[in-house]
């Protein structure tokens, strides 16, 4: 493997800024109203509500329909409604439990596999 000389490497090394300084206004555009970013606390404890809502509301809607058809007492209500919950619960682990992903290339100008990356 060659190494780059002191001038090609100063070269990548300016224009590998440049991309940098061109790629950071994109993402301050992108931050909501709130000051975050996509993985905003306010984003995420939305996100949080709404699949545990979704979750019990699904749940809830299938054992009303089902109690209704069937005629039994709220049976299927009381067990959906828990598996509404369950689904809910198992999304927002989910959620809380992913991982951050590493985007773009590291400062030594290589990808994530550590190959060079090529103009």
């Amino acid at each position: 493997m060659d190494h780059l000389s002191s001038k090609e490497e100063r070269r990548f090394e300016e224009r590998l800024s440049q991309a940098e300084s061109r790629r950071v206004p994109q993402t301050k555009a992108r931050r909501s109203f709130m000051g975050g970013g996509e993985n905003s606390s306010f984003g995420m404890a939305l996100r949080i509500g709404s699949d545990m809502i979704a979750g019990i509301a699904v749940g809830v809607g299938i054992g009303y329909g089902l109690d209704r058809w069937t005629g039994h007492l709220p049976l299927f209500l009381i067990v959906f409604t828990l598996l509404g919950f369950c689904a809910g619960m198992r999304n927002v682990w989910r959620v809380v439990n992913a991982p951050i992903p590493d985007v773009g290339a590291k400062k030594d100008g290589r990808s994530q596999r550590g190959q060079r990356i090529n103009d």
